[in-house]
């Protein structure tokens, strides 16, 4: 079997990968060897360009790979052509619901279940406590529209007007605590979390806030109505 000499790179997350290189007469599959992997399957597609004759290859990589540099080969009807995976960090997070809903008036302290699925190839840590803002559904577009429409205004004015309105519709800090389901969170796992979320009293009876908590780059969409007394818990 011939071998290439200079390697082929492939760079990417672990997704389905992609290198050209000028071969012609080329099959249209293949396999790609990495150390201890069973051989993924090489498809190969020719390029639209005769001269030189460019073949285009590509491979599925799990998407739990870890990031690294993997050095392998590809097999090609009689060709060996030795190839480097380099493959990137990929964070990809998801909550089961993605959303949760409360009633509950302001100061109160509410507790909700969720799963959280790390689908990405890398460890996630989940810290046992956070917090993060919630802003008063109607008054981040009230801000905007009444800063816009004014007349006789200059721009710093409006900013001025725009951060007023939206200080007005802020809903404070919530105090998100992990009680079950804090640390680290490895690649194709999940996690059943229980979380306690303490909200501020600066919460206006009437109005329903929303807002994010976040763990690396997904949110849990978190909604409460300000009631006069509690009245249920999370949907």
């Amino acid at each position: 079997m011939a071998t290439a000499r200079s390697p082929l790179r492939f760079v990417g997350a672990p997704t389905r990968l992609t290198a050209t290189l000028p071969l012609p007469g080329l099959a249209k599959s293949g396999k790609l060897v990495l150390p201890d992997r069973a051989p993924l399957p090489l498809t190969i597609r020719r390029g639209q360009i005769a001269e030189p004759s460019l073949a285009l290859l590509s491979f599925k990589l799990p998407k739990s790979t870890r990031p690294g540099s993997y050095a392998g080969t590809a097999e090609v009807g009689d060709m060996e052509i030795p190839v480097v995976v380099d493959v990137e960090a990929r964070l990809r997070l998801r909550f089961l619901p993605p959303k949760v809903s409360f009633h509950g008036a302001p100061g109160v302290r509410l507790r909700a279940t969720v799963t959280v699925l790390n689908l990405g190839n890398v460890d996630v840590t989940i810290q046992p406590e956070s917090t993060f803002c919630i802003f008063d559904n109607r008054g981040v577009d009230r801000a905007f529209y009444q800063a816009l429409t004014e007349k006789e205004v200059d721009g710093k004015q409006r900013i001025d007007r725009v951060l007023d309105e939206l200080a007005k519709s802020h809903g404070g800090l919530v105090r998100a605590v992990v009680r079950r389901g804090a640390g680290k969170l490895a690649p194709e796992a999940a996690s059943e979390l229980t979380i306690d979320f303490k909200f501020s009293r600066r919460m206006r009876v009437g109005q329903t806030y929303r807002g994010g908590w976040s763990i690396s780059e997904a949110s849990l969409e978190v909604e409460i109505e300000a009631t006069a007394a509690v009245e249920g818990g999370a949907e």
